[in-house]
């Protein structure tokens, strides 16, 4: 195991049922690019930057994903209910994740253009 954190550690492909790995690609298994090896280990680092505005009853929120070169942004808002109690966590919760699923969005369509052919597009 990489020299890792406890809490960035996971399981390896060996630890999994030997059906687990079956109908997969090597890289999705192993961690790996498409040119190394099976077997080798690949470490990346991803920057996450969220810069949060809470302004009277709205919060904004600008995300920025750095994924190994590929930047990714995303804007959020949330406005407090006028009959909800004010509570500045409540909207710091709701913009941070409104942004965070638009990144995770974001990531899903750029993995399957990346994986789709272009000749199937």
């Amino acid at each position: 195991m990489a020299d890792f954190p406890p809490q960035y550690r996971t399981a390896t492909a060996e630890a999994r049922p030997p059906d687990a790995t079956r109908g997969t690609a090597p890289d999705a298994v192993h961690g790996t690019a498409p040119h190394a090896a099976p077997d080798t280990v690949r470490t990346k680092d991803w920057q996450l930057s969220l810069h949060v505005v809470e302004d009277a009853d709205t919060t904004r929120v600008h995300a920025v994903l750095d994924a190994d070169g590929t930047v990714l942004r995303s804007d959020a808002l949330a406005r407090r209910n006028p009959r909800d109690d004010p509570d500045p966590r409540v909207g710091d919760e709701f913009a941070v994740g409104r942004a965070l699923v638009d990144l995770g969005h974001q990531l899903l369509r750029a993995g399957v253009h990346d994986a789709t052919d272009p000749a199937e597009e």
